[in-house]
């Protein structure tokens, strides 16, 4: 019994470093960029773009030899993200669906094939991992020239609204202070969630791969579901969808790449992460029940929520 409590506080504890980490990197991250004199977007490649959260678990988890956790993490998450956190979201209020939404929506569904494709034979190598690493450069890059300005993806949206270089020289260093701090805070985080996980696994008997895609998931995915709830609360509606769209190819290529590049993904050939990364990969078409009415119904909110119980039901059950 302690060591289940044990466990499940080092996963909350873990989960609100995360969510605190993360939210310093977003919000000083502007401030930093202007220090360093480098644009906002390529800091925040550099410092892991729009999940880091996610990402550096997975490589915590890889690094550690755990691959069901670091693969399981990346793909749980957009389970999470695409099913509870979405179908929530679109049950509360009304999600718009623009032309330019799902247009990113059928790139996230590729990127997650891709991702799907080389999880098919059971092992993520470095060389697939790499190249999902490129992918989401690539995507970054073809973004950036279609909108002329830095991407509206993810948590980078949020930094829409500071200018870079507003700030005096102690701002901007007050700045680049707090975003290694938020990155120190994700990486202890992340670390906490994963000695969790595997206390988890010990004290309950489930495999790695179940606890990766719904407990370890679930707990890192806790940044980004505040952040649409924010966004929401905000009435930037639109953010929740791109929001969405960003962290779910996001997690498709750069967790789950940097994790291979790390330490080669060993899972399986017949393991369930295997199954939910090929569902995931198809649901941000879901986007398209919202193509002529211009909003995300109700309904299709309802039956994501649904989805979410149905497939962790599943998953423990089985």
């Amino acid at each position: 019994m302690l060591s289940l409590v044990l466990s499940v506080v080092l996963l909350v504890v873990g989960a609100a470093l995360l969510t605190a980490g993360a939210e310093g990197f977003a919000e000083n991250v502007s401030g930093a960029s202007a220090r360093l004199g480098v644009s906002v977007l390529a800091l925040g490649l550099l410092l892991a773009g729009a999940e880091p959260e996610e990402a550096i678990t997975a490589m915590l988890a890889a690094g550690q030899g755990h691959p069901a956790l670091a693969a399981g993490d990346a793909v749980g998450a957009n389970l999470v993200i695409l099913t509870l956190t979405l179908g929530l979201a679109a049950l509360l209020t009304r999600l718009p669906v623009t032309r330019r939404a799902l247009e990113y929506g059928v790139a996230a569904a590729v990127v997650g094939a891709v991702a799907w494709l080389f999880l098919l034979n059971g092992v993520l190598a470095r060389a697939e991992g790499l190249v999902l690493v490129l992918l989401y450069v690539a995507g970054v890059v073809w973004v950036w020239r279609r909108e002329r300005r830095p991407p509206m993806i993810g948590e980078m949206a949020e930094l829409d609204d500071l200018e870079p270089g507003s700030g005096t020289e102690e701002a901007t260093g007050r700045a680049l202070l707090l975003v290694l701090l938020g990155l120190l805070g994700m990486v202890a985080g992340g670390a906490l969630a994963v000695r969790g996980a595997q206390g988890l696994v010990g004290v309950l008997g489930i495999g790695e791969s179940v606890i990766g895609l719904t407990v370890l998931a679930l707990a890192t995915s806790a940044e980004m579901v505040a952040l649409v709830w924010a966004a929401r609360r905000r009435g930037l509606n639109d953010v929740v969808v791109a929001g969405t769209v960003g962290a779910v190819a996001y997690n498709a290529t750069m967790s789950l790449g940097l994790a291979g590049l790390v330490n080669p993904l060993g899972l399986g050939r017949h393991n369930p992460i295997i199954a939910v990364a090929g569902a995931t990969a198809v649901l941000p078409l879901v986007l398209f029940a919202g193509r002529r009415s211009g909003v995300l119904p109700r309904t299709v909110g309802a039956l994501l929520v649904l989805g979410y119980v149905a497939v962790t039901a599943w998953l423990l059950v089985g």
